[in-house]
């Protein structure tokens, strides 16, 4: 299968002997995990982008125990609502590609054939998507800069993770589902409160764009009662975790039982049918 465009000239790229290559003969080495890297500058290549690898194994081991089942339980029912049996799917912010995997495997055993590709702009979670799945096409790009070819994708994954509206109109066949999953209020609120003298609720935008139309919301809520190492992994994987002094991250450390709510929204957009960006080269 041809996942991926170069992102110099935007022809396909053909994968040979561990590597992509298109017809103008740009080359793009496959990593001994599996994933390639198409970032289209890599001037900022000291700065670290994405998820860290603490994150990453932080969120790794917290998802394999299933806490965040209800939500993958949802966004796999709206995968099973789709009628294309030979689906196109890609997850932008795949991170380390535990839904991926999940829902590729569920569309796999419910007889789709299924394309995947998982982008990401952390070499290390990319990384580890190529390692957890070897069917998954896992490359680090930009979101506002896809390596995916316009009007070829049935539906994209969009899991608390950057987007770009004119790029996945771009990629997105006319009348493709754009999975978009977002934080509610009071989403990890009883973490915060552990954390912080005064905690705050999310501040919650459901936001219409330009090409797309907002065809279905569902909410989940459920509790939570942590104890041990997932405390110390749930707040590892958030971004709180880098935002607290050490005194407040003492008083995780210290605690034996965590009682916290988490909150999403899944959103379903539908791309229109009249819109269209052309690919730039």
């Amino acid at each position: 299968m041809e996942h991926f465009i170069c992102p110099v000239c935007g022809e396909n790229l053909i994968l040979g002997d561990k590597v992509y290559e298109c017809i103008n003969h740009h080359t793009y080495n496959l990593a001994k995990s599996g994933y390639v890297n198409l970032l289209r500058s890599q001037r900022s290549s000291e700065k670290r982008h994405g998820d860290d690898k603490m994150m990453i194994r932080a969120r790794s081991a917290f998802l394999e125990k299933g806490h965040y089942a209800p939500l993958l339980e949802g966004i796999v029912a709206e995968c099973d609502r789709l009628q294309v049996k030979m689906l196109h799917l890609t997850d932008i912010g795949c991170g380390e590609g535990w839904y991926t995997d999940k829902i590729f495997t569920h569309l796999r055993e419910n007889g789709h054939i299924v394309q995947i590709e998982g982008i990401d702009i952390s070499k290390d979670a990319v990384s580890a998507a190529a390692k957890r799945n070897p069917y998954i096409a896992a490359a680090v790009a930009s979101v506002a800069c896809l390596p995916i070819k316009s009007e070829s994708c049935d539906m994209l994954l969009n899991l608390f993770a950057p987007f770009d509206v004119g790029e996945f109109a771009r990629i997105l066949k006319s009348g493709g589902i754009w999975l978009k999953a977002i934080p509610l209020e009071r989403h990890l609120y009883g973490l915060k409160a552990a954390i912080y003298d005064n905690p705050y609720e999310n501040k919650v935008a459901v936001e219409q764009y330009e090409g797309f139309e907002l065809v279905r919301r569902t909410d989940i809520r459920d509790k939570l009662t942590l104890r041990g190492e997932d405390i110390s992994n749930l707040f590892r994987m958030t971004p709180y975790f880098y935002k607290t002094s050490a005194a407040d991250q003492q008083k995780l450390e210290n605690a034996e039982v965590l009682e916290t709510e988490i909150e999403f929204a899944i959103l379903i957009y539908q791309k229109k049918s009249f819109h269209h960006r052309e690919t730039t080269k």
